[in-house]
């Protein structure tokens, strides 16, 4: 197997103690350089990965799966590319993993928007791979996600969503909260007074939330 996702990488330049990797999925029409801004504000012992999505839609802009803003949450995303994605970033991540040695207990993907709906698949399918998640301004979708949750694993989560996403309605956010607390999930779920954005006050929840987990 071979790494399939262009990607940047930010290591940590001293030796620390409890090394974690954050993996980070960028929304539709972006690019690996938008989340991984965030390297500024992420605590010291991240190493910190930023994928490129697999779909060119434009000059710098690309995207994990086609997206039809006119229909309905049930056919709102192009399933089968959503899956080959899925696939896609899950093989990148193994073969990243084994090449920095780092174990599930400090294995993270941060996703935004189309990236959170990958990031809400990825970590119920693979609890033993990845132990935390952070999906934001997205949705659960149980289409693309396999059912076969692992309740030997117990998957972290911090979600948001904004009030006033114009572009993802936090009614969709919240119906897969409702559905996933059945599950073996521990969900931290915030809404924010804002559109589809991850705000200052968002931002800062999810550093307290990783400093604490």
């Amino acid at each position: 197997m071979s790494k399939k996702l262009k990607y940047i990488i930010n290591k940590p330049s001293s030796n620390q103690n409890n090394l974690k990797v954050i993996f980070l999925l960028h929304g539709y029409g972006s690019n690996e350089e938008d989340l991984y801004s965030l390297k500024e504000i992420i605590p010291s012992n991240y190493v910190i990965i930023s994928f490129r999505a697999p779909i060119t839609i434009g000059f710098n802009s690309y995207a994990w799966y086609s997206i039809n803003f006119e229909n309905n949450i049930d056919r709102w995303i192009d399933l089968d590319e959503a899956i080959n994605s899925k696939n896609i970033v899950i093989n990148d991540i193994l073969l990243h993993l084994k090449d920095l040695e780092i174990v599930n207990e400090r294995v993270y993907i941060l996703g935004f928007s189309q990236g959170a709906i990958l990031s809400w698949s990825i970590g119920i399918e693979h609890p033993d791979l990845i132990k935390n998640i952070i999906p934001l301004s997205g949705f659960y979708h149980p289409e693309i996600t396999s059912n076969n949750l692992n309740f030997k694993f117990r998957l972290n989560c911090f979600s948001s969503h904004g009030i006033n996403d114009e572009v993802i309605p936090i009614d969709w956010a919240r119906r897969g909260i409702q559905i996933l607390d059945k599950k073996n999930i521990n969900i931290e779920f915030n809404e924010y007074q804002s559109g589809h954005e991850i705000s200052k006050e968002n931002l800062r929840d999810v550093i307290k939330w990783l400093n604490k987990n």
